[in-house]
């Protein structure tokens, strides 16, 4: 078979849509519009393995696989050349075998990486696209290939982590809950989640992972003292991160940096006010008195009672 010379008219047009159905035993086509590679997978490129499903693929034995930059129009004969470093031969251009489902298993990322086409020391904040062309049956040779004689899988490699969060809430807080929030952050757009830990020291390095999270949209993430394991009087101290999307499941993306330091005490709620300038996170007003100092409702009612019981005292 002889893979068909494209014709100038038919660039871009009608190509096939292949997919990478699994990383790493995981399908991340079932919960992202993204596929990622993240930094832990590119650290452990040599045993990062995908599997790549065809589009179309019925007849397909065999497939030639270049790696590309996004947009790099490898079905083009003068994109495939080491003078443009636009699209290169994956596994020293042999063929791969397609299996069951127009599936080709057991892919590593070494081998995208290794193409010097995919980059996993890219700095860019949201990641970089590549591309994946699989030439169905034949190697594309000097040619430029018809639609039907490829499919693309789109990527990207996100090795770069979200930044330190910026908190807002007091650094000191007492109560039975404690809230810690935080400004949004520059690439929140790529965040999929923020952790909540746990030190009994000041340094992050020592913290833990409470299993307490926010979502994507969040500013802020609150916790119970009694879910910290803290009795009245005790304290802890509470940091947060945040997690980028570059990952198959949330939470397992490139994580940030702690933020600084939250110190909380669990005091029990006494329905009274703390002195001025102290966080209380489970306090609250005296029913006599409000914050402002001024009497409440509460004050004004047991007056209006009071005066009505004296009046009736009076007439007897």
């Amino acid at each position: 078979m002889t893979l068909p010379v494209l014709a100038p008219a038919a660039f871009g047009q009608g190509t096939m849509v292949d997919a990478i159905t699994k990383i790493d035993g995981e399908d991340p086509t079932s919960t992202a519009a993204t596929v990622y590679f993240n930094a832990a997978q590119c650290a452990d490129a040599a045993f990062t393995v995908y599997d790549l499903t065809l589009v179309n693929g019925d007849g397909v034995t065999q497939v030639y696989m270049w790696a590309g930059v996004q947009n790099g129009n490898c079905n083009e004969n003068d994109k495939r050349t080491d003078l443009q470093e636009l699209c290169r031969p994956m596994a020293s251009s042999n063929p791969r075998t397609v299996g069951d489902n127009a599936t080709v298993t057991d892919l590593l990322l070494e081998e995208l990486v290794n193409t010097g086409v995919v980059d996993c020391d890219n700095t860019a904040l949201e990641g970089q696209p590549y591309e994946i062309y699989s030439f169905r049956n034949e190697d594309p040779g000097g040619n430029d290939v018809l639609p039907e004689g490829y499919g693309i899988a789109s990527f990207t490699v996100d090795v770069t982590p979200p930044e330190q969060l910026s908190l807002t809430s007091s650094a000191t807080q007492k109560g039975s809950t404690f809230t810690i929030s935080w400004t949004t952050p520059t690439d929140s757009n790529s965040i999929a989640q923020y952790k909540l830990y746990q030190s009994d020291g000041t340094d992050p390095a020592g913290a833990t992972d409470t299993g307490v999270t926010a979502g994507q949209n969040a500013k802020s993430i609150s916790v119970a003292a009694t879910s910290l394991g803290l009795a009245t009087g005790a304290s802890t101290n509470l940091f947060v991160s945040a997690v980028d999307m570059a990952a198959v499941t949330v939470g397992d993306g490139n994580e940030g940096p702690l933020s600084e330091v939250t110190t909380v005490t669990a005091e029990a709620t006494q329905g009274f006010c703390t002195p001025e300038n102290e966080y209380c996170s489970g306090c609250s007003v005296s029913p006599m008195v409000l914050a402002n100092g001024q009497p409440s409702s509460g004050a004004w009612l047991f007056g209006f009672l009071f005066a009505i019981v004296c009046v009736r005292r009076l007439r007897r």
